[in-house]
């Protein structure tokens, strides 16, 4: 038998939780409360969506892949167990894109690690003197490696969630910067995958859905 401790962290069902007779006892369709009361049932409300996997239906791709020419730059919210993100990232692979991933945790300053000559320091150990390397612009130097036919270079931004909003500001505008570039940024986790365009997270415009 569990105890009560064990049965505080058991995982809840993603399912609302059983509605509860009038009487406040719980029974079965068709079965007889003890005492003698009436008969209850118990209903569990869930949806088609609750049955088929996500990664089965794919009703919003043609919208993901117009928002992505459309807006150049997006903020992506995965559900949390992950692993939906990755066919929309093979979707736009499939459109001609090549990939740069880099986690904004050990980003740095986005716009002198992405398009400037920028200075790395390695970790020092005590023993050796402190040393300084220079690595190329991460975004230029991939675009010049970029084959003719490719369409672009998408660069994925994971933990984006971490980044200040000056940060998130010039993700948005590196389109603009780098015509050849796409940025999608994952600031964060819902319930499915959404998304939103940069610009409206980072407040460079208007969010309707902030206004209503």
């Amino acid at each position: 038998m569990w105890s009560a401790a064990a049965a505080a962290r058991a995982v809840a069902s993603p399912l609302p939780a059983p509605s509860l007779p009038a009487n406040g006892r719980r029974g079965v369709a068709g079965a007889r409360v003890r005492g003698g009361g009436r008969a209850a049932t118990v209903s569990v409300r869930s949806t088609l969506w609750d049955f088929v996997g996500g990664d089965l239906v794919k009703p919003d791709m043609g919208k993901w892949l117009d928002d992505v020419e459309e807006h150049k730059a997006l903020a992506i919210y995965p559900p949390h167990e992950g692993g939906y993100e990755g066919r929309y990232l093979n979707h736009l692979r499939y459109q001609g894109y090549y990939f740069l991933d880099l986690s904004a945790r050990g980003l740095g300053d986005p716009e002198t690690t992405l398009t400037k000559i920028h200075p790395v320091c390695p970790p020092s150990l005590g023993r050796q003197p402190v040393a300084r390397w220079y690595f190329p612009p991460e975004v230029d130097y991939r675009l010049s490696l970029l084959h003719p036919d490719a369409k672009g270079l998408v660069v994925w931004i994971m933990e984006a969630k971490v980044l200040s909003k000056a940060e998130l500001q010039f993700l948005a505008m590196l389109p603009d910067l780098r015509p050849k570039v796409r940025v999608i940024a994952e600031c964060g986790n819902w319930r499915k995958f959404v998304w939103k365009p940069l610009k409206q997270i980072s407040g460079l415009e208007p969010d309707p859905d902030a206004e209503k």
